[in-house]
């Protein structure tokens, strides 16, 4: 018994931390069997630690489906220091690629943006998947792995917003496509200091495009 309450015990910490640790992102499907190939356990334990992460919030277990990494209600409070974090992570980026004269492929990003004209009615969530490509293709010449999968689990839990914050989002993505076009063209020009300037925009607007649409 005692044996059986360290073996749930181990794979309750070792999911736990690799959610919050954000090694797994929301909505990331965790298999019993790989956990147990990994931690050398029988399965029973496992389920015993899902059950357990469900009840604290961590994981969501749909029958039929799997279970998932459970997504994180966030408040606006939230929303507004994951905008302040990604324009400082954002402007660090930039200044590093203008420090190293970093030539970025117009071609690239005006596809992407492209796309976004013509996904910006979808009901899914395709539009943001081209966005978060997007940030991906500037990351592609940024060397810190670490800013960089900050930035993307930033984006991600902003696109998992959801309630009256997730309609605003939506309907700012006019906005933000103008935004993303403008910021596309000025890193084509390898012009950072404008691409800078037009991140901060695009964010500070959404700031205020939640701000007065949930307040």
């Amino acid at each position: 018994m005692v044996r059986r309450r360290k073996v749930e015990e181990k794979a309750y910490d070792f999911i736990k931390n690799q959610i919050t640790t954000s090694q797994w992102l929301e909505g990331r499907q965790i298999k019993e069997l790989e956990i147990a190939d990994v931690l050398e356990v029988s399965r029973t334990p496992i389920r015993n630690a899902f059950l357990r992460l469900e009840e604290e919030g961590f994981v969501s277990i749909l029958p039929n489906k799997g279970v998932f990494v459970a997504q994180t209600a966030i408040d606006l409070k939230g929303l507004k220091d994951r905008l302040y974090y990604l324009e400082t992570l954002f402007q660090h980026v930039l200044y590093s690629m203008e420090r190293s004269e970093t030539d970025l492929s117009h071609r690239r990003f005006s596809i992407l943006t492209e796309k976004m004209r013509k996904t910006i009615k979808s009901k899914t969530g395709e539009f943001e998947q081209l966005e978060n490509l997007f940030w991906k293709t500037v990351l592609e010449n940024h060397d810190n792995l670490y800013m960089n999968h900050s930035i993307l689990q930033t984006l991600h839990s902003i696109y998992g917003a959801d309630g009256h914050a997730r309609m605003i989002l939506n309907e700012s993505r006019q906005v933000k496509l103008s935004h993303y076009q403008n910021i596309s063209d000025l890193l084509g020009e390898n012009n950072y200091v404008y691409a800078r300037r037009e991140v901060r925009i695009l964010l500070n607007q959404l700031l205020i495009n939640l701000i007065q649409g949930i307040d």
